[in-house]
């Protein structure tokens, strides 16, 4: 591949969306006729062409199932054309054709990305250019229902057949329509979606996997918010409106889910239930919308995906790039976030999730840290160190932050933990600080921009923001403080400059004889070879110094990987000589030193 080669297939590739166009023209304007249909026929030269000239692209790609997509219904079309079939000649060219070629244009597009000039191509990379709020709510106001239920199943019929009819049971106080996908399924799921009255029914030939398969049926959507779902879950009375309260309640929202029996990233609700009757039940009697339960996010797990439809026709849906669906739910929540939307988790909702069927053959390869990798080489940034939420989160003392109205976040990398620490003080004592962030690494900039509008590049702790709106009630420092250069007099000193009288401070200081700290030393990383190391004693003197005073202290045990337990028990063998008690008394001990200490200072200042 070379620019000359992306640039050719890119004019390729339009030639194919003008034919697209003209042939809706034609159909817009009711002067469609048989002559016409020569269009096809070019149009298969054309995707040949295209497939031949992806073919040994090194990147993961899908070229060749889109392409036999639409080779099936091309076929489809001229048969329907012939045979003056109207109805069903419009409905797979809408939903079918015309939504696979653009399908087929974001798939390309990212294989040659690299010899292109974005700029110059703003309809394949949407991420070219800002996105128009007031174009997205204007397109919402056209829109022809309220919300647009989009369906992906693959097999595990009776499954699916649980999950649509929760839809149909629960979704009554709504304006929606239904949008099922079947994404090449073979065990009957076309025969039960065509059997569903009023629903707009998408068939694949052949499989497109989960990404592809959403983004078919979002095309299709034609609410003002669509609402994607898979097959393995179960959804439950007021899921849907109360999703609409929290979306329509600030304009600036642009993505709510709600939380799930079983899923990760803190979105998981626990209903004891003993049968899905017990359960809708229970959900009932839960799903009050709250919006004391409604926490913004830095990422959401879309156990729905609930969006304005344009914005994500603007944003491109989901990214054709993660291969196997992978951490493209963090993308797509980057993406809007990024976009200058709140991402907002509705903890006043609960669904059930069955876990993972719509995912399952993937996830028997290696599709995990595939999509980890996509999505770091994409952002620079690692999906789960930087935009998940602190493990420390759950260990901190938030039991004295009732008069808190502003924070200070120092170093926090994405945010996510930081903007947790928001949502507990308005839940607990109806209280939405203010958050200001510093950062010392410009990575995160664009991310912490998009939670906060007072965001500070800083060199290091020397220099804190003399800019901020008024003194500060928390200040929580998410780096450890002995990753710093600056020292402990310093950084206490200009602290204590911009915390109001009775503020709180919380940071964290790794332990300088955990696992993890000796096998660095002992295989000379970098990452810690300006690192200082802090005794409890010398903290406590160096904050009492500048007015703090200790109210608690925790020491963490983040989550261990499986070489660090594989050093504590080589160390442990080693160091007794295989001797199994002593060895397991070494190991308790070594597990024991392993983590981070956190504390949390009260201001004193006068």
């Amino acid at each position: 591949m070379n620019n000359y080669t992306a640039t050719q297939i890119l004019e390729t590739l339009q030639s194919g969306h003008e034919a697209i166009c003209y042939l809706e023209d034609c159909i817009h304007r009711g002067e469609l006729n048989l002559s016409d249909i020569i269009i096809f026929d070019n149009m298969v030269e054309l995707l040949y062409a295209l497939e031949n000239a992806t073919s040994n692209v090194s990147v993961p790609n899908r070229v060749k199932e889109i392409k036999a997509n639409i080779m099936f219904y091309i076929e489809h079309l001229k048969q329907n054309a012939i045979n003056e079939n109207v109805e069903a000649f419009l409905y797979d060219f809408r939903f079918h054709v015309r939504s696979l070629f653009r399908i087929l244009e974001f798939e390309i597009a990212y294989i040659v990305e690299d010899f292109v000039d974005k700029q110059d191509y703003p309809r394949l990379y949407p991420e070219v250019g800002i996105v128009n709020h007031g174009d997205i709510a204007a397109l919402g106001e056209k829109a022809g229902c309220k919300v647009s239920v989009v369906l992906v199943a693959y097999n595990n019929l009776n499954y699916t057949r649980d999950c649509v009819e929760s839809i149909l049971m629960n979704t009554d106080n709504v304006e929606f329509e239904l949008i099922l996908v079947d994404n090449g399924s073979t065990d009957g799921t076309k025969e039960y979606f065509d059997s569903i009255p009023g629903a707009k029914v998408i068939h694949l030939k052949y499989n497109l996997h989960v990404v592809k398969g959403f983004n078919i049926g979002l095309m299709a959507a034609e609410g003002k918010y669509s609402a994607a779902v898979c097959n393995d879950f179960i959804f439950t009375p007021n899921w849907l409106k109360n999703l609409m309260i929290c979306i329509e309640s600030d304009p600036e929202i642009g993505y709510v889910s709600p939380g799930a029996t079983f899923i990760s990233n803190m979105q998981q609700i626990s209903i004891p239930f003993s049968s899905k009757e017990d359960f809708q039940e229970k959900a009932r009697e839960y799903n009050v919308s709250d919006p004391t339960k409604w926490e913004e996010r830095v990422v959401l797990l879309p156990n729905v995906l609930c969006c304005p439809t344009a914005l994500l026709d603007r944003i491109g849906y989901y990214d054709t790039r993660f291969f196997r669906g992978e951490f493209s739910d963090d993308d797509i929540s980057f993406k809007i976030r990024r976009a200058g939307y709140k991402l907002v988790y509705c903890a006043d909702t609960v669904t059930h999730h069955y876990g993972s069927l719509t995912t399952a053959s993937d996830h028997q390869t290696n599709s995990l840290e595939e999509g980890r990798q996509t999505f770091i080489d994409k952002y620079g940034l690692d999906a789960w160190l930087d935009a998940r939420m602190s493990a420390a989160y759950m260990r901190l003392d938030f039991s004295h932050l009732s008069s808190v109205k502003s924070i200070l976040g120092v170093d926090v990398k994405c945010g996510a933990t930081l903007l947790q620490i928001k949502n507990h003080i308005w839940s607990t004592y109806g209280i939405k600080p203010q958050l200001s962030i510093c950062t010392t690494e410009q990575k995160y900039e664009a991310d912490v921009s998009s939670i906060s509008e007072n965001v500070f590049l800083l060199d290091n702790l020397r220099y804190l923001p003399e800019e901020l709106d008024g003194k500060i009630d928390l200040v929580y420092i998410e780096k450890p403080l002995d990753c710093y250069s600056d020292d402990l007099d310093t950084i206490f000193r200009n602290l204590s400059k911009i915390m109001n009288t009775n503020g709180k401070l919380i940071f964290m200081v790794n332990n300088s004889i955990s696992i993890e700290a000796l096998y660095e030393m002992l295989n000379s990383s970098n990452s810690i070879h300006n690192r200082k190391i802090y005794i409890r004693d010398m903290l406590y003197l160096q904050a009492r110094t500048h007015g703090f005073e200790p109210t608690s202290f925790i020491n963490i045990a983040p989550e261990r990987s499986s070489e660090s337990n594989q050093v504590v028990e080589d160390l442990a063998k080693f160091l007794t000589g295989g001797r199994e008690l002593e060895s397991k008394y070494l190991e308790s001990l070594l597990h024991s030193t392993f983590g981070i200490y956190q504390m949390e200072y009260q201001a004193t200042l006068q």
